[in-house]
């Protein structure tokens, strides 16, 4: 739960009042081990031993020093927290005399709260660096910040890692080949689909494209879509016969949507693996942990690092395999690079029918494929845990 301002402002006085009695404590016994010789304790080792207790005595200081550089940091966040908390009253009085305005002012306030929720990690954060001697390792994935709402992950991936991004787009890591972004409202969503993507999707040129993929996933099934751009892809179909990219992948994969799960146990989770993405997602599902996802489907798969659906451990209600391959789809014509094909009868499957005119890059304008996705999302919901 965030502090007011003026909790903030309170702990800081008392910080700062403790700190001057702590202060006024060292050197009364600074004062008293200097007035030992008058008392007859004189001499070479008496000398020494005045010596010793000052050196003994000399860690005593840090504290007051610390205390008052985190009354500081207190005052300064407080400050920032009364100039949220005004920017709140301001558009909410907007709201009020404003006709149309409340959906822009709605949006407003979330991202007030998430930067609310941001200033509180940050204080926390600046805390940890003054009071503790190692500094708390900085975000790198979504599960280093458990504490952080998904608007404030955000926030904070756009301070370090400025991007251009549309404003429906939050970025939920971002960094060294990495770049995973939400679509939707992830937080109150009832499923969420992982979107995988395959080869050459590190390209930047390529994220609208990628983007706009997400939005029509997020659409068809009425939740939340992610884009897991979550390692370097191989830039063509000749790296994309690797297979270590994938196995590396895959484990990251695997912490992302163990991450989602302990965040939000109750929704439906789906894990969608497309061209190589398939195998990224075959890999993080054969794992030793398996995979947090209630279905995992592939799309356009060259193989996904195992024979057998049964090999692929799921962890969800009724978890599934699905698979769909476009007839026309070149890949089609390259099973067993990666594993047996999971569209064949072999692997084990819940095979969907293909669009037999699709190419392989039309899945995401497939109808059947949309179909399936909506009406089995929505039918589909994660009982509550409640």
């Amino acid at each position: 739960m965030l502090l007011d301002a003026p909790s903030l402002r309170h702990a800081a006085r008392l910080l700062g009042v403790d700190a001057d009695w702590l202060e006024e404590q060292n050197s009364w016994l600074a004062r008293t081990f200097d007035d030992l010789p008058g008392t007859g304790f004189s001499g070479p080792a008496a000398d020494a031993a005045v010596t010793r207790l000052h050196l003994h005595a000399r860690p005593l200081a840090g504290p007051p020093e610390q205390m008052l550089r985190v009354a500081q940091v207190l005052t300064v966040t407080a400050r920032l927290q009364e100039e949220l908390d005004d920017a709140a009253r301001r558009a909410v009085l907007l709201a009020d005399r404003v006709a149309g305005a409340s959906s822009l002012v709605a949006l407003f306030l979330r991202d007030l709260h998430s930067l609310g929720d941001l200033l509180d990690h940050a204080c926390a954060r600046q805390i940890d660096v003054l009071c503790t001697p190692v500094a708390p390792a900085p975000v790198r994935r979504l599960a280093d910040a458990p504490d952080l709402s998904v608007g404030a992950v955000h926030e904070l991936n756009m301070l370090t890692h400025p991007l251009d991004l549309p404003p429906d787009v939050q970025v939920l890591e971002v960094g060294e080949g990495r770049l995973v972004t939400a679509v939707g409202d992830l937080e109150r969503a009832d499923s969420v689909v992982t979107i995988v993507a395959g080869t050459g999707s590190s390209d930047p040129e390529r994220l609208p494209v990628h983007l706009d993929r997400a939005r029509t996933i997020a659409q068809a099934t009425g939740g939340a879509s992610v884009l897991w751009l979550g390692y370097r892809a191989p830039a063509g179909l000749g790296q994309a016969l690797a297979h270590e990219p994938a196995r590396a992948a895959g484990a990251d994969l695997q912490a992302f949507q163990r991450e989602l799960a302990r965040r939000h146990p109750d929704q439906r989770r789906v894990v969608l693996g497309y061209s190589y993405g398939s195998v990224v997602a075959g890999r993080a599902a054969s794992r030793g942990g398996g995979l947090y996802a209630d279905d995992l489907v592939f799309l356009g798969s060259p193989g996904v690092g195992v024979d057998h659906a049964a090999q692929l451990t799921l962890l969800g209600e009724d978890p599934q395999v699905h698979a769909m391959t476009h007839p026309s789809d070149p890949l089609s014509l390259v099973g067993g690079v990666h594993g047996t094909d999971p569209t064949s009868p072999e692997f084990g499957a819940r095979v969907w029918p293909g669009d037999r005119a699709g190419s392989h890059g039309s899945y995401w304008d497939d109808p059947v494929l949309l179909g399936l996705l909506s009406g089995w999302t929505q039918k589909k919901p994660r009982a509550s845990s409640e």
